[in-house]
């Protein structure tokens, strides 16, 4: 009768303890999906806006082929300037080169007249030279008809010839500013070009580089998020994984028809027989009064392969790898009582199956996120989903 209220006991302790485990798996489920689904919004998010970069990406592609065949155009313009200006350079070049022998002739012609001035004033007709000398123009010759009949032929055509040919220099020169004036017009209108042509290439290639980092910023946040969404999954499927392991744990009071009894309190067996040396103790870490972290175990030095045992009887309810712990174990021990052993080399124990005070579990190593070898042990009160219900260890040891 009093082995049957002790079973009836036990079982009501683990249903207790699996009531309990189950609040804490709904909190932290309930976390980790919500986690999950403001991850999903987040890339939902950014995909949208991703989506929204890519049409722009379109849109610029489109911008970018108009810009192509007005930067074309202008090119044309640009070529068709030097051209022209060319052109005008060479006609410029050719007209100096005339005007160069006009004004050769001009010397040429004038020496001849001074000379016949000089004959003509040798031999007392100084009335003749003097209007040969003083004659602008043609015009100014006839207009002194009591001087027209003094004039040989030979004299007036050399006249002539003088007067055209300084009219023909005065027209080149005239011709030749104006196509200067014409050459620095076209040189300023193809700067001007030249200049429009670089700051649409300059904008084109602003606005390019400017979209794809956009583009590439936004991809890398939906990756961001997808990362989230998977971390959050996983961390979902843990928890499940971890209350089916609990329940099983649950249901498996007995072992080999040895009951299951809870804890009760008391002293739990020292983890690491074969060392008490503690590398690092429970709390806030410091490093030049800063604190820097928070500690919420032990950690109890041992080289690799040292024998880890249960620090009290129960049930395991994780026993497997994370990138964080390691190769890790958790064992419930009943009312809320759970002791935790990480960084294992070797695990001697698996999911659901149940454990006395002082069995091996495990063979210490380095596994996980973590610096030396040791033995990182935890003893959690009222739930072992959070480092919130972590607390000193020490305080259950002699």
């Amino acid at each position: 009768m009093q082995r049957k209220r002790n079973s009836w006991k036990a079982g009501l302790a683990v249903l207790l303890l699996c009531f309990a485990s189950t609040q804490v798996y709904a909190s932290s489920l309930d976390d980790a999906q919500q986690d999950k689904n403001e991850a999903e919004e987040n890339k939902s998010d950014a995909e949208q806006i991703l989506n929204q970069l890519e049409a722009d990406k379109n849109d610029l592609e489109l911008y970018v082929q108009e810009l192509d065949a007005e930067l074309s155009d202008i090119q044309v313009s640009i070529d068709k300037l030097n051209a022209d200006e060319a052109d005008l350079q060479a006609q410029i070049e050719q007209k100096q080169a005339d005007l160069g022998v006009a004004k050769e002739q001009e010397v040429q012609q004038y020496a001849d007249m001074c000379a016949r001035i000089q004959y003509m004033y040798e031999n007392n007709n100084e009335d003749y030279a003097a209007v040969l000398l003083s004659a602008e123009s043609m015009s100014d010759i006839l207009n002194q008809s009591e001087y027209v009949a003094a004039m040989t032929e030979y004299d007036y055509n050399m006249l002539e010839t003088l007067i055209q040919i300084r009219e023909q220099i005065a027209s080149d020169e005239q011709k030749l500013q104006e196509d200067l004036q014409k050459v620095e017009a076209l040189q300023k209108e193809k700067e001007e070009e030249e200049a429009t042509l670089s700051a649409l290439i300059d904008a084109k290639n602003e606005r390019v580089a400017q979209l794809e980092d956009d583009i590439e910023d936004q991809e890398a946040l939906v990756a961001k998020y997808d990362a989230e969404i998977q971390a959050a999954a996983s961390r979902i499927a843990e928890i499940e994984a971890a209350a089916a392991a609990a329940a099983a744990a649950g249901d498996a009071s007995t072992n080999g028809g040895e009951e299951y009894v809870p804890y009760t309190g008391g002293v739990l067996t020292w983890p690491c027989p074969s060392s008490t040396k503690i590398n690092s103790g429970f709390g806030t870490r410091e490093a030049s009064g800063v604190v820097t972290a928070n500690h919420y175990g032990i950690d109890i030095g041992c080289p690799d392969g040292t024998p880890i045992v249960a620090a009290a009887s129960g049930v395991v309810v994780l026993a497997r790898y994370s990138a964080t712990a390691g190769n890790w174990i958790i064992i419930s021990h009943g009312n809320g009582l759970y002791t935790i052993y990480m960084h294992a080399s070797t695990l001697y124990v698996s999911e659901g199956q149940y454990v006395n005070a002082g069995d091996t579990i495990m063979l210490s190593g380095a596994t996980g996120a973590t610096q030396g070898r040791h033995l990182h042990f935890e003893v959690r009160v009222g739930g072992y989903l959070s480092s919130q219900y972590s607390v000193d260890p020490m305080s259950y040891f002699n």
